[in-house]
């Protein structure tokens, strides 16, 4: 098979492309990030100034499957910016789309819980979205943009972390705690962290499956950051008395977040018949 990932260099897209590029044909765009592994294509992309460049390798490779990684997810960016933010969240995923269309490539586009208003969590994939940041809104309109096509995926996740340690809360927390520092940690907003390692997992099985529409591909805990921090202290032998609770709203926003974006991952699990690990699972792992 033949894949090509878009935003290959960025958090999700490396861990992929290197899971995938052993064994299939692997093509991945980068942007800062330099490509180095021989075992697939690297190309630079930035858009729209290459746009017309990556056309024509898409065309010219014909590749299965594409898998959208591209966005930008700066909240403070995205609401500052809003034109930019347009056209790199929606523009370009609706000419990809386009184009999936016309070599009958199957597109699959990764979205955000931030899609929902956290007013009511636990959301399943017919739950109406009502985004309440800029970010959240070019997220609603690729997923729109996406699902006009009856071939494609739509996969929302939320809160991403890894054990490598590479940037998340995760790494955070255990920076603070190795310093014997206190940890300040929201304890009213929820959402519910996936292990890298698991999404990708998830992700490579809808790239072999026929299904279509919309997933959620999301750990079974609905956690606060304050919850999650505890688990940290607690799994690796800190004290939890450093994790302290606090309020989102003692400090001064200008990006209005979704309270509780927890997803429902029932439907996954049923037709693909995985189980999930818990945090504390994954968390003994780094021991």
């Amino acid at each position: 098979m033949k894949l090509f990932v878009l935003g290959g260099s960025g958090f999700i897209g490396n861990e992929l492309v290197q899971k995938v590029s052993s064994s299939n044909e692997v093509l991945a765009t980068y942007n800062s990030h330099n490509l180095t592994k021989q075992n697939f294509l690297p190309v630079k992309f930035s858009f729209p100034e290459n746009f017309e460049i990556l056309k024509k390798i898409i065309i010219k490779e014909q590749p299965d499957v594409i898998i959208n990684l591209i966005a930008n997810t700066n909240l403070d960016y995205c609401e500052n910016n809003k034109k930019n933010v347009y056209e790199l969240n929606v523009i370009f995923t609706e000419k990809i789309c386009k184009l999936c269309n016309e070599i009958n490539s199957k597109f699959i586009h990764i979205s955000s819980d931030y899609v929902f208003d956290g007013k009511n969590g636990n959301y399943d994939e017919n739950d109406q979205t009502n985004p309440i940041n800029y970010y959240g809104y070019t997220k609603q309109l690729s997923e729109e943009i996406t699902l006009k096509y009856s071939k494609n995926v739509v996969i929302r996740t939320s809160s991403v972390y890894d054990l490598k340690l590479k940037t998340n809360f995760l790494k955070f927390v255990l920076e603070k705690l190795n310093k014997n520092e206190k940890v300040f940690a929201f304890n009213d907003v929820f959402s519910t962290p996936i292990l890298i390692d698991d999404l990708v997992d998830c992700i490579l099985k809808i790239v072999t499956c026929d299904e279509s529409g919309i997933f959620h591909i999301s750990g079974d805990e609905c956690v606060s950051r304050f919850e999650f921090a505890k688990i940290i202290a607690k799994k690796l032998g800190f004290s939890d008395e450093l994790i302290i609770p606090t309020s989102v709203k003692s400090i001064e926003q200008k990006i209005t977040r979704p309270p509780n974006s927890c997803l429902n991952n029932k439907k996954f699990k049923e037709i693909f018949n995985i189980q999930f690990s818990t945090l504390e699972e994954n968390l003994d792992k780094l021991n």
